[in-house]
């Protein structure tokens, strides 16, 4: 580890998001502070995410109070782009969510899907860069005779230093790297994994290099220095999975603990110290390490969180005044729960994967939903959309307590949406067992990404602060979380 002594320092994070790229200036001491942050939305390819990140780290540190002195890049999992040899982007973004079943399939054929749970931790086989790649040779893709393939993060990272490197939380979500076996320490691999790699045809030295916990990944190239401002030989951190690294920054990082980070999609993390992988498995969750490879990680998602709360407002709320329904439905958020949506727009990842399932508005008062009333006040379609998100994360809450044990009460809140509106906060309140407490940042991931880089280069270790709930520790809800569980589990209702 390189050793920078001052009280305190400037570090850069990145955060590349499916909507949105966030890049943040902190200062960090005893303390952590945002300086400065930038939003920019996150471009369809390779060489525009490349450029816009550039131009957002100069503009950041223009001002800033101190030298910065290291960068860190975190992004979403299983996004990326095929890459020239020379590390050039070769077009667009191949996301997380233009999954192949097809291709899949054949993965799961080749491997079984118990031996390829085992050996990744990846439960849904259609998100992985290996898929991607079969249906681009199913495809009869030229491109793909000398391509190589970087993440998000990795196209990052090799426009900074020109390096290819990625590190262990996001090779982990590409079903091309071999998961350490539960207690086996830090005993994590540099590299990607020949024989996953070859059920696509592939071999290693067409993927990135995986720097370990306390490694750089590289450092900042003349030709990079030039283009932010910043100065060469700028150590630059591959902080890793978005909400591996939000967590961390949380202080979320010892068994028992977990966060519920939000943002496009949902994530509920929890550390653990050892899972059954066949009961991760039937409940489609994944298994990872924290970023600093000391503990598992297990992970419960719902691909679509944030952006059910966008769909909303679009398609059963257009025309709405969004500050005004906003307003009226934290005034609702105490009342009782007398309907929820099933927040399916693209499928159930967990529990009980069901990639059919769809958004379905489920009235408690026994009137039909579509007829009711009720639910065309703006205010209470709002509120039943968010209390079924608040229901959903209580499910994925309770499957990982069934596999894990009980975690500690307080959970970790963090993320745009799920920190920032009122009134799902406070049905999350209601609804979770515990406590809660909202990260008092931004930006958390980005400064989570910087935090760490400060912790790899200069040895700070220091915790974003959380805000508590406006109210005691909650028992949850058994029986409306009993009611929400059944209706998911049925498929004979009407569909929104």
């Amino acid at each position: 580890m390189e050793h920078v002594t001052p009280a305190s320092l400037a570090a850069l994070g990145v955060d590349v998001g499916t909507t949105n790229t966030k890049v943040v200036l902190a200062v960090l001491g005893d303390g952590v502070r945002e300086e400065r942050t930038v939003t920019v939305p996150t471009p369809g390819n390779g060489a525009g995410l490349q450029a816009v990140v550039l131009a957002a780290l100069r503009d950041v540190a223009a001002d800033s109070p101190l030298p910065v002195a290291a960068i860190g890049i975190a992004a979403m999992g299983e996004t990326g782009c095929l890459t020239a040899p020379d590390g050039r982007p070769l077009g667009n973004l191949l996301r997380w969510a233009d999954g192949d079943g097809a291709s899949a399939d054949r993965l799961v054929a080749a491997a079984g899907a118990e031996a390829l749970y085992a050996a990744t931790g990846v439960p849904v086989p259609s998100k992985s860069p290996l898929s991607h790649w079969l249906r681009l040779s199913d495809d009869g893709d030229a491109r793909l005779a000398d391509a190589n393939w970087l993440g998000a993060d990795g196209l990052v990272i090799s426009a900074l230093t020109g390096q290819a490197a990625t590190d262990h939380t996001l090779a982990a979500r590409t079903m091309a790297y071999r998961l350490p076996a539960a207690g086996a320490g830090d005993a994590l691999s540099p590299a990607f994994d020949a024989d996953l790699l070859a059920l696509a045809g592939l071999t290693p030295d067409r993927f990135p290099r995986v720097a370990r916990p306390g490694e750089t990944a590289g450092r900042l190239t003349a030709a990079a220095a030039a283009a932010t401002g910043l100065a060469a030989g700028l150590p630059v951190i591959a902080a890793g999975h978005d909400h591996a690294v939000g967590a961390w920054a949380a202080g979320v990082r010892a068994p028992g603990d977990a966060a519920d980070s939000v943002g496009t999609a949902e994530a509920l993390l929890r550390v653990t110290a050892d899972v059954p992988r066949e009961g991760a498995l039937r409940h489609g969750m994944s298994l990872g390490r924290t970023v600093d490879g000391r503990h598992e990680t297990l992970l419960a998602g719902n691909p679509a969180a944030g952006a059910l709360v966008e769909w909303t407002f679009a398609e059963l709320l257009p025309g709405t005044d969004r500050n005004d329904v906003l307003a009226q439905a934290l005034a609702c958020a105490d009342g009782p729960v007398e309907a929820f949506l099933l927040p399916y727009l693209r499928g159930r990842q967990s529990p009980a994967p069901d990639a059919s399932a769809t958004p379905r508005l489920v009235d408690l008062t026994g009137g039909s939903a579509a007829a009711s009333t009720r639910l065309a006040d703006p205010a209470s379609t709002l509120t039943a959309v968010l209390a079924g998100l608040a229901l959903q994360l209580a499910w994925m809450d309770a499957a990982q307590t069934e596999l894990a044990g009980p975690r500690r009460e307080r959970l970790a809140v963090l993320g745009g949406p799920g920190a920032g509106n009122d009134a799902w906060w406070r049905l999350k309140q209601r609804i979770l067992p515990g406590s809660l407490g909202r990260v008092d940042a931004a930006e958390p991931v980005a400064t989570g990404a910087a935090m760490l880089a400060a912790h790899r280069v200069a040895g700070l270790t220091t915790s974003l602060p959380l805000r508590s709930a406006d109210s005691a520790a909650s028992a949850g809800d058994p029986a409306l979380l009993d009611a929400f569980v059944q209706a998911a589990t049925l498929h004979d209702k009407e569909t929104v």
